[in-house]
């Protein structure tokens, strides 16, 4: 029985080490790569002669000769004492258990050695014999070895920053290049795309990384955003009433509330100089909260006699049409003066069909103006 238990724990001996073969295999695989003439150096940590591996049968199960006549319950007692005595030599402390190892077979004696792997940012230089331990070398310029190995050539850093990317781990002999993209860019399908910008009405909630874009969400009540961006969110509404002011527009979700001092012209005939109301007036026309279509009829009927009929471009977007008729009024306001600016507004109303506009503004402003 001490014989078995023998011949079974050097088996175990051996495909413990034949496992850690077989990782290194996947963590290191071989690469082919430039050679180097630099000096050479055993490695530190080969402190004995290779071991010498040898193929030993469990006698119970592998011997051609031996009968097969165990049974079920004898099957699982040999199984059992295998797992465990496999996973006490995992754990047992020893040279075995220090450094990664790896299976040679020895040119001369063609015996399976075993022998201690090179560190991170080496190579194998000459794989151990039964007399030498395994001779590492460093790895030559623009080449690696990020974990213990025993490759025959380092890897060659292959990684190269491209279009909108940055490097942020340069090459060195354990690691190969690293790259990311630049700030405002973020990583999809192998490319480096600029990060969205939120339109007006919308607000950033998480601002865009190297590896995500942003990401965007509609402005909540009493919050607004009149401009597109990467980075701002949504704002919240001034409070007219705290500033001393009168509300003069309710802020959207694509512009904030609009304040004035003017709570109406002193008289229906509104007098030159009254630079408040008449920008108030300016601001109640153009940030109605009206539709789209009705925004671009009062446009169109504010312009010159001629260009009614003309063919206007497809606006980006509401607060595009807004700030064009904000522009638009301002400039008739300028030339024509706040009597001027109020009949041809009042005209363009009538002409745009919208008449409850129309009387909307005459209520606000205490307006009583006839053609």
């Amino acid at each position: 029985m001490t014989k078995d238990c023998s011949d079974s724990l050097e088996k175990i001996t051996r495909a413990e080490y034949e496992s850690a073969e077989n990782l290194e295999s996947l963590l290191s695989p071989r690469v082919q790569g430039p050679g180097s003439k630099e000096e050479s150096f055993e490695s530190p940590f080969q402190q004995h002669p290779p071991k010498i591996q040898k193929t030993f049968l469990l006698p119970e199960f592998d011997h051609p000769s031996q009968p097969r006549t165990m049974d079920l319950a004898t099957r699982n007692i040999k199984f059992l004492w295998i797992v465990s005595t496999l996973l006490l030599l995992l754990v047992m402390p020893g040279d075995a258990g220090n450094f990664p190892t790896y299976s040679w077979r020895d040119a001369e004696t063609q015996e399976w050695l075993v022998c201690d792997q090179c560190p991170p940012g080496t190579f194998v230089k000459h794989h151990c014999s039964y007399k030498s331990p395994t001779v590492c070398q460093p790895c030559p310029s623009l080449h690696y070895t990020q974990y213990w190995n025993y490759l025959e050539k380092c890897r060659y850093c292959n990684v190269f920053c491209g279009e909108h990317e940055e490097e942020v781990q340069a090459c060195n002999a354990t690691h190969n290049r690293a790259c990311r993209c630049q700030l405002g860019y973020y990583a999809h399908a192998d490319f480096c795309i600029e990060h969205s910008a939120c339109p007006p009405g919308s607000g950033v909630v998480t601002l865009g990384t190297p590896n995500q874009n942003t990401q965007c969400q509609p402005c909540p009540k009493g919050t607004f955003s009149d401009n597109s961006s990467s980075t701002e969110r949504c704002q919240p509404h001034r409070n007219c009433t705290t500033l001393g002011m009168f509300l003069n527009v309710p802020g959207t979700s694509f512009h904030d509330a609009i304040c004035t001092r003017c709570s109406g012209f002193l008289s229906s005939t509104p007098e030159p100089g009254d630079k408040e109301c008449e920008q108030a007036v300016i601001d109640f026309v153009a940030f109605q909260n009206i539709s789209l279509k009705r925004l671009m009829r009062l446009q169109q009927a504010l312009e010159a006699p001629g260009s009614w009929h003309r063919q206007w471009p497809e606006p980006e977007s509401r607060a595009a049409v807004q700030k064009e008729l904000l522009h638009r009024l301002t400039e008739l306001s300028e030339t024509q003066g706040s009597s001027g600016l109020l009949l041809q507004l009042l005209q363009a109303l009538r002409k745009a069909k919208l008449t409850t506009l129309e009387r909307n503004i005459q209520k606000r402003f205490f307006l009583d103006l006839k053609d």
